[in-house]
């Protein structure tokens, strides 16, 4: 991958990620963390941040979604297959 197109990853994580909430960061951070620590023996370290990022940004966009009850009905229907 040329440098090129690693900043252009860059960016376009970094616009993902513009809209977690300071309450989501550190949530989204240490799940991130803890994901990531098992592909990161398997890319290259130069994307360690931008796959660090882009997972931090889908959890806290997730995180949202919850507290906005986009997701009530899915999250009732899968407790309810468990019990």
């Amino acid at each position: 991958m040329n440098d090129d197109h690693k900043e252009e990853l860059r960016r376009l994580v970094s616009n993902l990620g513009a809209g977690i909430h300071e309450r989501h960061y550190r949530s989204a951070y240490d799940a991130a963390a803890n994901i990531c620590s098992g592909i990161f023996d398997t890319i290259p370290v130069d994307l360690h941040d931008v796959v660090h990022e882009a997972v931090m940004a889908g959890y806290a966009a997730a995180l949202t979604d919850l507290e906005e009850g986009k997701l009530d009905d899915q999250v009732r229907e899968r407790s309810e297959s468990i019990e």
